[in-house]
């Protein structure tokens, strides 16, 4: 199954942005939205499909309320595409324990199955989340049969668009790949891996 990763906003003022891809043209859809996950629900699906997205959700007032919001634009996208999705919301405790992150790496091992297919957005959250999302996504990809990461991707509001009402979006699948490589050439003893990773990385993304 697809599933769709994303960490609720804790802005008190949220706003809802038209994000255009960077460096990766499928991520285009052009409603506004307050979460980047979006365009890769739009991009990413087929209609009628079968997905789940989950929110990871600090419990307190401003992300409890963000979450209606966001669930109210995901449905968008869903009644557009047709799409059976089931919503999960991941809530944690707002605050910076080591316990909350651990608990929150648990949540996300159990939410990722055989054969899935993953999408995740690290945009939003306090720091340590997008860190414990990609430590959960590698473990996963590792100990889970046929487990593919698809996109994990990064919303900019203030990059080089500079353009009221829109903001960045990157595709940024490639640098947990190059987490694997660098693991695997440290293990091989090989030197200078930034340049390794490079002729990897650049050939797979130029089709070579």
């Amino acid at each position: 199954m697809k599933k769709f990763f994303t960490t609720t906003p804790g802005q008190t003022n949220l706003n809802a942005l038209v994000y255009k891809p960077i460096n990766n043209s499928e991520l285009e859809y052009n409603e506004k939205t307050s979460l980047p996950i979006l365009n890769a629900v739009n991009a990413f699906t087929e209609d009628g499909e079968e997905i789940a997205v989950y929110f990871i959700t600090l419990d307190n007032e401003s992300s409890n309320k963000n979450l209606i919001t966001v669930k109210e634009q995901l449905e968008v996208v869903v009644k557009a595409k047709n799409l059976k999705c089931r919503v999960d919301n991941i809530l944690i405790s707002d605050d910076e324990e080591v316990s909350t992150f651990l608990q929150l790496y648990g949540k996300l091992l159990k939410c990722i199955d055989d054969n899935d297919e993953i999408h995740t957005c690290v945009t939003f959250g306090t720091k340590p989340i997008p860190l414990v999302q990609l430590m959960a996504l590698r473990y996963a990809h590792h100990a889970r049969n046929n487990v593919y990461v698809g996109s994990i991707i990064y919303g900019k509001a203030f990059g080089k668009l500079k353009a009221e009402g829109f903001g960045d979006l990157y595709d940024v699948t490639s640098l947990f790949y190059m987490e694997e490589l660098s693991e695997n050439f440290c293990r091989a003893g090989i030197e200078n891996p930034d340049e390794k990773i490079a002729s990897v990385l650049l050939s797979i993304e130029g089709g070579e």
